[in-house]
Order: C-alpha cells, then sequence, then structure tokens
C-alpha cells in the first residue's frame, strides 16, 4: 500500500460520521418543477380530451342529423299519404256527379213523359208562378210552349190571381213548362229549371241529415 493512502482509524470514523451534514437542497426549485409538470402539456392527456371532444360533437351533431331526417320522413309520408287520398276523393266527386246527371236525366224524361200525357201539369205551375210575382206586378206575360196554349186557355180565366196577363206563344219552351215575365220581375218554371231546384233541395236535406 502506498503512502498517499489515508486509513481512517475507528475513533476518527465516528468523528467524521458526527461532523457529516446533509448537503441542502433547493426546495423551492423542486417544487417549482413539480407545480410546472401541467397536465395539458401530457400528450396522452390531450388526445384523451381532443377524442371526448369530438365525440360529444359528433354525438350532438348525430342527434340533430336524426331528428332532421325523421321530420323529413314524416314530411314524405304525409305527401304520399295525401297523394294516395286525392284520387280517391276525385273518384268519389266524380262518381257522385254522374249519379246526380243520371237521376236528373231520369227525372226529366218521366216528367216530360208525364206532361206530354197531361198538359193540365202546367196550370198548378202558372198559379204558382202568378202568386209569386211581387205586388203590384204589371205587364204580365205568361209564355208557352204552343201546344200548352190552348189548354190554358180553357182552364184558366185572363184575370187569374185576380191579376191581368196575357198568354204568349214560346216554341223554345218544352211541353209543361212556362215563363212568367213582368216589367219588374219573372218567373222561371222551365223542366230543368224545376228539376235542379228538387235536386238542390234533396241534397240540402241529406247533407243536414249527415251532419
Amino acid at each position: 500500500m502506498t503512502s498517499s493512502s489515508r486509513i481512517i482509524k475507528g475513533d476518527q470514523l465516528s468523528d467524521e460520521l458526527v461532523n457529516w451534514n446533509a448537503p441542502e437542497v433547493d426546495v423551492s426549485t423542486v417544487v417549482h418543477h413539480v407545480a410546472d409538470d401541467d397536465p395539458a402539456d401530457d400528450p396522452v392527456a390531450i388526445r384523451q380530451q381532443a377524442w371526448q371532444q369530438g365525440f360529444d360533437q359528433g354525438h350532438a351533431d348525430g342527434i340533430a342529423a336524426g331528428l332532421a331526417e325523421l321530420q323529413q320522413r314524416g314530411q314524405l309520408l304525409q305527401q304520399v299519404l295525401d297523394a294516395t287520398a286525392k284520387p280517391l276523393q276525385s273518384i268519389d266527386q266524380q262518381v257522385e256527379q254522374e249519379i246526380l246527371q243520371l237521376i236528373t236525366e231520369i227525372a226529366r224524361q218521366l216528367v216530360r213523359r208525364e206532361l206530354r200525357l197531361d198538359s193540365s201539369h202546367v196550370i198548378a205551375l202558372i198559379r204558382e208562378g202568378l202568386a209569386a210575382l211581387p205586388a203590384g206586378a204589371a205587364g204580365i206575360r205568361v209564355r208557352l210552349n204552343p201546344q200548352d196554349v190552348e189548354t190554358v186557355r180553357e182552364l184558366l180565366q185572363p184575370d187569374e190571381g185576380g191579376r191581368a196577363w196575357t198568354i204568349e206563344p214560346d216554341p223554345l219552351l218544352e211541353q209543361g213548362a212556362c215563363r212568367i215575365v213582368s216589367e219588374t220581375a219573372q218567373i222561371d218554371e222551365r223542366l230543368d229549371t224545376r228539376l235542379a231546384r228538387v235536386i238542390a233541395t234533396m241534397l240540402e236535406d241529406e247533407r243536414a241529415a249527415t251532419e
């Protein structure tokens, strides 16, 4: 062993241990470094936060898109139902009009036949028409089909209903029809007009019964 080696004896070793002090440590520096260790700087935390934000935004966007699509599909379904119902409504209206026209034509033929067999029905029409004129009506003329003129002259007096009136043959009127005209009013008792009134009344009664 060389002379440069230092040998510590037992009594010297105890003195060395007693006199040794732990080195001072800068606590503020350590604390400072710990405080600066922000989790936001952690790449894993950043990725997790970004993923969560993306998930939340995607979830909200997905719900909004789903509601919009549901509303759009509902509107499309309603349009399909409306388009399906309209042809049925059109068919119902068309059938109703055809039935109404058929009934009107049948009634017209029956009435015409009855009037040809008995033209005296026009007498009742003339009486009703004269009674419907306003009081004080002047210049009253009763227009008839030429085939009904003789029958009316035989069965009615020129002052029927307390009013003076004259007969005018009108070949444009069908047998059994009449038009009563004054200076201020006119009464239309043509066959088509009467049938229209009767059918309109029947339809109104039918609608009132179903309501």
